[in-house]
């Protein structure tokens, strides 16, 4: 593909000579000559890459054929897919595949071997249900979806388009909720909600979203989901987040749009997290947290004081053997 043509397809400034010829994309420091690569930075330079092109910020010299962009990474993420387009799938419905009479399928759409649709469920055009899904009775799923192997989605679940299911996700479970009786046992407090997943989620392998007690568990429109995530019940999560790996959030949990949460971020029930909020790797949400700030550590706390407790953390070791050598000298002035 001709670098003219590239910069074109990604709205950039062509730098240099459109007609240089490159067959792929890869990263900085494994390009080859016949690789599209980028920087977002003059620093990066100063390392040798042999890529035959380069995606760069606006107004940075390069010395080699490129493409001038606002955003250099986001720009190199659409060229990948220029080289690497996502695999298409065939419409058609897999003889072992179990579908229900009531069920409704809308055009162009793929159901692989063995999935199973229960009686109700309606499935958008153009969505795709992998090998081995289950989607019980009454789910609603839009158009564009494509459903990884070996999902569930439990009854009553809603699923907007573009929403991604990655393998072994679980939607709909049972939230986690038991009440002691007269007796001191576990009563099981019924879980007779939904949940409404909205457009463009996605949602990574193995990762569960809880049905809501009594209303909804709500995911907002284009937020992302890492493996292994767990969504309590009754969570309600804004548009445009992005929950790296490993994250609990609680029952009842209510989460602003916009917020980033590092990985095993864990938050308790019943609070609630503002717009913007950025939550670093394992920090601990004990309660209701502002938006627009960045917390770490536990209980969160803001960046800045959380890395004051870190450094006192750090020092305890050397503040304790200090401590105690003072005390041996206070006893012998004392005796």
């Amino acid at each position: 593909m001709l670098l003219a043509d590239i910069a074109n397809l990604l709205g950039g400034e062509l730098i240099g000579d459109g007609n240089v010829d490159l067959q792929d994309v890869a990263s900085y420091e494994e390009a080859s000559p016949t690789d599209l690569s980028y920087v977002e930075s003059a620093k990066k330079l100063n390392t040798h890459s042999d890529a035959g092109a380069l995606i760069v910020p606006r107004g940075l010299g390069i010395g080699r054929p490129g493409i001038s962009a606002e955003n250099p990474r986001l720009s190199f993420a659409r060229a990948v897919l220029l080289f690497r387009p996502p695999r298409k799938f065939q419409p058609g419905i897999d003889a072992s595949a179990s579908i229900s009479e009531t069920a409704r399928l809308g055009d162009g759409v793929y159901v692989g071997p063995f999935a199973s649709l229960a009686d109700g469920v309606v499935v958008g055009d153009g969505s795709c249900v992998g090998a081995g899904v289950h989607i019980d009775h009454d789910v609603r799923i839009g158009s564009e979806c494509h459903i990884y192997p070996n999902c569930v989605v439990y009854a009553d679940v809603e699923i907007g388009s573009r929403v991604i299911l990655h393998a072994g996700v679980v939607v709909g479970a049972d939230g986690f909720g038991y009440v002691p009786d007269e007796e001191g046992r576990f009563f099981k407090y019924p879980q007779t909600g939904r949940v409404v997943i909205e457009d463009d989620v996605e949602v990574g392998a193995n990762s569960t979203i809880d049905r809501a007690t009594l209303r909804e568990t709500r995911i907002g429109r284009g937020t992302k989901i890492d493996n292994l995530v767990q969504i309590a019940h009754n969570v309600v999560i804004g548009e445009d987040c992005v929950l790296a790996s490993q994250v609990g959030i609680s029952g009842s949990v209510k989460i602003g749009r916009g917020v980033m949460m590092g990985g095993r971020v864990g938050v308790t029930d019943h609070v609630e997290i503002g717009d913007g909020a950025i939550l670093g790797a394992d920090t601990g949400v004990l309660k209701s947290l502002e938006g627009g700030k960045m917390y770490l550590h536990t209980p969160a706390t803001e960046i800045r004081d959380a890395r004051r407790r870190i450094a006192v953390l750090r020092n305890l070791p050397r503040l304790s053997e200090r401590v105690n050598e003072l005390e041996k000298r206070i006893g012998k002035l004392e005796s």
